[in-house]
């Protein structure tokens, strides 16, 4: 079975069709792989969201040189991956983000990525994050304000000791006109850690955290929360960011799932038990995004689990129980005083299939006034999922989120990604199949097709 020739995309943008026809040369397989897949995901993405064109060759090169070398071994002419990543639930190593646009402002694109470390994911080399330090080493050649003190603080402390180790990630903010955001994330990376069965990840973090900031009073209300409150206490963490900068402006994030899925649970977790004021009609704007692209009715209780519709394909089934849950980040500045809240809505298991989550995310969005680069949206999802199409299923979208911003309109972004080893990508595209098993289309939400 041979790979189907990424090159020959139905609709390539002017830069896209710029760098493959004119600047750049091939490379190895590997690397043209991933940029193939990912670079022509990311024009794409920059096109869409107006990007000027030179912004669009300065992402797009910048992602050609220093982030594709690092994604690894390209899959098998079978389509099988020689290395799955934890960045994403099918194994891929780069999760897209779309920040909405609000009623005065443009959207922007991001990403986070997992480099290739080999052996890292074995007992071969648990600590091996070498690919990780060189991007670090090297980056502020064109990210001068790239600072990593507190990611190589953390490295220092959680990657010490029998502790497992955990997978050291990135991320990418390509902004229209200042310099471009660096970030890192610490992931354990034992499926038992991420379904917070290790009791252990807290009091690690705690103890790096504490040596960082001894008197960091946001931190110490977070905590109070975690271990008072009910729904703090059914939390479990998982994932553990910094921003990339120097430290008196960079943030500190926790990032905790939970099972308790209801809107009383989502109430207490977004004020922190009510101490943290968030306008009432905020928290009614987090229940309709979540009715809304969730198809659930208006009176749906207050005190019920949110329903998990039942998952598709079993290529993942190790990761699949990650996502019925939902996620939290907790921002914990110390300037905050009291941490910032993010909402994440894991739409690869709740809700229908990625077309449906498209018009539905558009629909709310049109209905706030945000829906100016709604088409280009939908054509950029489109694109993406060319190889399969958007209506076949669903994967493409992972999670929605949303932060209550205090100066204006809240902060919606949607996440996907690249679903590299989709069969269709290497036996080509049918439309009449699941986008990720081969069976039959389906909603995602009662088994009948939309």
């Amino acid at each position: 079975m041979a790979p189907i020739d990424h090159s020959k995309h139905e609709k390539p943008t002017q830069v896209w069709k710029s760098l493959e026809d004119v600047c750049l040369p091939a490379r190895s397989y590997d690397i043209e792989f991933w940029w193939q897949v990912t670079g022509y995901h990311l024009a794409k993405m920059v096109e869409a969201a107006g990007y000027p064109i030179e912004r669009q060759y300065e992402v797009l090169l910048f992602h050609y040189h220093w982030i594709v070398p690092r994604l690894g071994p390209a899959p098998g002419a079978d389509g099988l991956p020689k290395w799955k990543a934890l960045m994403a639930h099918d194994g891929s190593p780069l999760e897209y983000s779309w920040k909405w646009n609000t009623t005065n402002s443009l959207p922007e694109v991001r990403y986070s990525w997992e480099p290739y470390n080999p052996g890292a994911d074995s007992t071969a080399n648990p600590r091996n994050h070498e690919v990780s330090l060189d991007y670090m080493k090297h980056i502020s050649k064109v990210v001068p304000q790239a600072d990593f003190t507190w990611a190589r603080h953390f490295l220092s402390e959680i990657e010490t000791g029998d502790r497992p180790t955990s997978n050291f990630l990135h991320a990418v903010e390509f902004h229209r006109k200042k310099p471009f955001d660096l970030k890192s994330y610490f992931l354990p990376r034992a499926t038992k850690l991420l379904e917070g069965g290790d009791s252990g990840v807290m009091k690690e973090w705690d103890d790096a955290v504490v040596k960082l900031d001894p008197k960091n009073p946001t931190r110490e209300v977070l905590r109070k929360f975690l271990k008072t409150n009910p729904e703090g206490q059914a939390l479990s963490p998982v994932v553990l960011a910094m921003d990339d900068v120097s430290p008196s402006k960079s943030r500190l994030k926790m990032y905790f799932l939970t099972s308790h899925t209801s809107f009383k649970a989502l109430r207490q977790i977004m004020t922190l038990g009510g101490l943290v004021d968030i306008p009432e009609e905020s928290l009614q704007e987090i229940r309709s995004l979540i009715t809304t692209i969730l198809g659930l009715p208006e009176d749906f209780p207050e005190d019920a689990n949110t329903p998990v519709q039942p998952p598709i394909g079993k290529s993942w089934v190790e990761t699949e129980n990650l996502f019925e849950c939902f996620v939290y980040f907790f921002d914990i500045a110390p300037q905050n005083g009291v941490p910032d809240v993010k909402f994440y809505l894991p739409t690869r298991r709740y809700g229908p299939d990625d077309l449906a989550i498209a018009h539905r995310t558009i629909e709310w969005m049109k209905a706030r006034g945000r829906g100016a680069y709604a088409d280009q949206y939908l054509q950029m999802m489109e694109a993406v999922a060319e190889h399969r199409g958007l209506e076949n299923g669903k994967g493409l979208h992972s999670f929605i989120s949303y932060q209550v911003n205090r100066n204006g309109e809240p902060d919606i972004k949607t996440y996907f990604t690249s679903e590299t080893y989709h069969p269709t990508r290497f036996t080509g595209r049918d439309n009449t199949t699941n986008g990720t098993n081969g069976t039959n289309a389906t909603n995602g939400t009662n088994g009948h097709a939309l």
